[in-house]
C-alpha cells in the first residue's frame, strides 16, 4: 500500500512540474511589453537639446510595435522636470504604458578663480622617455604630483596596456582601426576635436555603441595654457564645452570626462582647471615619431612592440597608415606576451 501511495505522490509531483512548465511557456508566448532604452530619469542642462534614447515595444502576436508607440509630453529648454508618457496598443486592445522624467537644470556658471593666478602656467611639452627595454618610463612630470591633478601617463604596474589615438584631421584610418579593434575585442580611447566629431557622426555613434571612449581633444587644437588666463577664460571654456555639446547632440549621451591636451602642451594651471571641470587628463608613456609621414607596417610594428611595458598608455596617430596596418599584429603580439587591454578611464 505504501508503495502505491509513493508512486501516486511521485506521479502528482511530475504532473505539477509539467503543468508549471506548460503554463510558464504559455505565459512567455503571450508577451506584450513596452520598455525604455536608457534611464527612466535623465538630467540635461538648458544648453543641451533632449535626444530621445528610444524604446522597444513588442507583442508575441503582432510582433514589433515600435512605430505605433505614442509619446505625449514635451521637454522645454528651461529649468524644470518634464514627464514623457509612452503608450502602445496591441491588436487585442491591450495597452502598455510607461513614463520617463527629464530634469532640465541651469548649468552652474563656471568662472575664473583668483587662485589660478598662483599656479604655474608655463607651457610645457610632454615627453614619455620612450624606454625600449620593458621598464616603466619616468615621464614628463612626477607621477604622484600629476595624480593630485587627475592627470595620468601610466596605468598600474600590471600586464595591462591602453591604446589611445589622437585625431590628426579628417584624412585618417580611424574607421579601419576601429574595425581591427572590434575584430580583436579590444576597446580603445580616441581623442577627437570638434570638426572630426561633427563630420563623422555615424562613425562616432558606432564607436560608442562598440564600447570605445571618445575623449575631448578641444575644439580647435590650440595651446590651452595660453588660454588659461582670466582674459581668455571664456575661450578656454568654449574649447571644451563646444565639443561636449556636439557629442551630446550626436549620441544623446554626456561626454566622458576624458581629456588630452593638444600637441601634449600643458601647464599646472591648465590641469587644475580641467580637474575643476570634472576631467581626467591622460598623457602617454609609449609613442614614436609616427606623425612625420607614413611608416611601413613592419617599421610601425617594431616601434610599437619594443615599447611594451606594464601599464603603458600608447599614443598612436591614426593618420599614419603603418599604424593601421600593424595594429592587428601588434595586438596579437601583446596578448601573446600576456598583456590585456583596457580603457584609460579605468585607471585609478
Amino acid at each position: 500500500m505504501k508503495k502505491y501511495i509513493k508512486i501516486i505522490i511521485i506521479f502528482l509531483v511530475i504532473l505539477i512540474i509539467v503543468f508549471f512548465f506548460i503554463f510558464k511557456n504559455k505565459k512567455e508566448e503571450e508577451k506584450f511589453y513596452l520598455k525604455l532604452n536608457g534611464k527612466n530619469i535623465i538630467t540635461i542642462s538648458t544648453n543641451q537639446n533632449y535626444k530621445e534614447p528610444g524604446f522597444k515595444a513588442y507583442d508575441s502576436i503582432d510582433g514589433k510595435l515600435n512605430n505605433q508607440v505614442k509619446i505625449t509630453g514635451q521637454v522645454q529648454n528651461k529649468p524644470g522636470t518634464y514627464e514623457l508618457t509612452y503608450t502602445v496598443k496591441n491588436s487585442k486592445g491591450e495597452i502598455a504604458k510607461t513614463h520617463r522624467f527629464i530634469k532640465v537644470i541651469k548649468p552652474e556658471k563656471i568662472t575664473y578663480k583668483e587662485s589660478y593666478d598662483k599656479l604655474d602656467n608655463t607651457s610645457r611639452g610632454w615627453w614619455s622617455g620612450n624606454k625600449k627595454d620593458g621598464t616603466r618610463p619616468a615621464g614628463g612630470a612626477d607621477i604622484n604630483e600629476l595624480k593630485k591633478l587627475n592627470a595620468y601617463f601610466l596605468g598600474p604596474n600590471e600586464k595591462v596596456i591602453y591604446l589611445t589615438f589622437d585625431e590628426g584631421g579628417n584624412d585618417t584610418y580611424v574607421k579601419e582601426i576601429v574595425d581591427v579593434l572590434n575584430k580583436n575585442n579590444v576597446k580603445a580611447t580616441f581623442f577627437f576635436c570638434l570638426n572630426y566629431i561633427k563630420t563623422n557622426t555615424s562613425l562616432i555613434k558606432s564607436m560608442v555603441k562598440a564600447g570605445h571612449t571618445i575623449g575631448n581633444h578641444t575644439a580647435s587644437h590650440l595651446n590651452m595654457p595660453s588660454l588659461a588666463t582670466k582674459e581668455n577664460f571664456d575661450k578656454y571654456l568654449k574649447e571644451i564645452t563646444s565639443v561636449e555639446e556636439t557629442y551630446y547632440e550626436i549620441t544623446g549621451q554626456p561626454m566622458e570626462k576624458v581629456y588630452r591636451d593638444p600637441r601634449g602642451e600643458w601647464s599646472i594651471r591648465d590641469l587644475q582647471i580641467m580637474k575643476d571641470l570634472g576631467y581626467k587628463t591622460y598623457f602617454y608613456s609609449a609613442d614614436y615619431k609616427d606623425f612625420d609621414g607614413d611608416k611601413t607596417k613592419e617599421y610601425a610594428l617594431a616601434e610599437l612592440t619594443k615599447r611594451l611595458h606594464n601599464g603603458a598608455i600608447y599614443l598612436i596617430h591614426p593618420k599614419n597608415k603603418g599604424n593601421y596596418l600593424a595594429l592587428d599584429s601588434f595586438i596579437k603580439e601583446a596578448k601573446k606576451q600576456g598583456y590585456h587591454f583596457d580603457l584609460v578611464k579605468n585607471i585609478k
